[in-house]
């Protein structure tokens, strides 16, 4: 492979200034549409599934009383 082989081929993987802006403006413009805070992603969820959401955050309440204790064990006994 010589210095103009590589050229050619590093070439192909930069995009051109006309084409690097239509990337940027297609990503761009996607993330600012899937842009949501939050609590909408999560007033969204129990919308569709509220008996799921409300044991997970009963699951991660008691996870949260239950594993404090016991960090605090397990560094007693370290």
């Amino acid at each position: 492979m010589n210095e103009n082989e590589l050229a050619r081929k590093w070439a192909l993987l930069e995009p051109e200034q006309r084409q690097r802006r239509r990337i940027d403006a297609r990503v761009r413009g996607w993330l600012e549409a899937s842009e949501s805070s939050l609590t909408a992603q999560w007033l969204s969820l129990i919308k569709v599934h509220p008996v799921a959401v409300l044991s997970f955050a009963a699951v991660a309440a008691c996870l949260v009383v239950v594993s404090t204790p016991l960090s605090w064990l397990a560094r007693a006994v370290m």
